[in-house]
């Protein structure tokens, strides 16, 4: 019986590397996915930017079917204002006509750049209407710290599929290659089975040949 021992061996080395490679490639397109995520980010806050930036251009005339998103930020910058000025009344605060700095109310000059500060009528806070203000604050804040909240929950829900996704794949890998492996080990443990019974065939078949080497001898001495 014949037996390539090189062939063998050339078969296990190839399906070493045949795993090593596939283990590889599966690396490679994992960190491919991770630059597409990131690239993705990229763009949403690229959009984000465009959308400013759009505003900034057009928000004295809206172009037709952004009159919506206009009149929505106009709106919701008016309402940031007046909240603001809502706080420095809670707080006591002014701002001075000059340099835009907060100047404790009942100051005649400005602290920051020197400014007369306007004359302002005494007026009695309302304690009621005060503690409706500090309320409608609170809940603007509140409200924000909620969206930001959500906003955040939303990312780290991403991250964590993102993260299972690569887990699972990573699991899979391994499975892939633990498999390759235990093949590999197989066509090994083979190929030694193999090279065992042709080493045992040659064995028998060079006491053959002595048996037969020794039998015309044997039968030309009983003549």
């Amino acid at each position: 019986m014949d037996f390539d021992f090189e062939k063998v061996k050339q078969k296990v080395k190839q399906l070493s590397k045949d795993t090593v490679e596939e283990v590889q490639k599966m690396n490679e397109i994992r960190q491919l996915k991770g630059k597409i995520s990131s690239a993705k980010k990229q763009i949403e806050s690229t959009y984000t930017e465009i959308g400013k930036k759009f505003f900034e251009l057009n928000s004295d005339s809206a172009p037709e079917g952004f009159e919506m998103f206009v009149q929505t930020i106009r709106d919701k910058q008016e309402l940031i204002g007046q909240l603001k000025e809502q706080i420095r009344t809670v707080k006591g605060m002014t701002l001075c006509p000059n340099c835009g700095m907060e100047v404790a109310a009942g100051e005649r000059f400005c602290t920051n750049c020197g400014s007369r500060m306007p004359e302002e009528p005494g007026v009695e806070e309302d304690g009621e209407a005060e503690d409706e203000v500090v309320a409608e604050v609170d809940a603007e804040d509140a409200a924000e710290e909620a969206a930001q909240a959500e906003e955040d929950a939303a990312e780290a829900a991403e991250e964590a599929a993102q993260a299972e996704e690569d887990a699972a794949e990573a699991a899979e890998d391994a499975a892939q290659a633990e498999e390759d492996a235990a093949e590999a080990a197989e066509d090994a443990a083979q190929a030694e089975e193999d090279a065992a019974e042709a080493a045992e065939d040659a064995a028998q078949a060079e006491a053959d040949a002595e048996e037969e080497d020794k039998e015309p001898g044997e039968a030309g001495t009983d003549d």
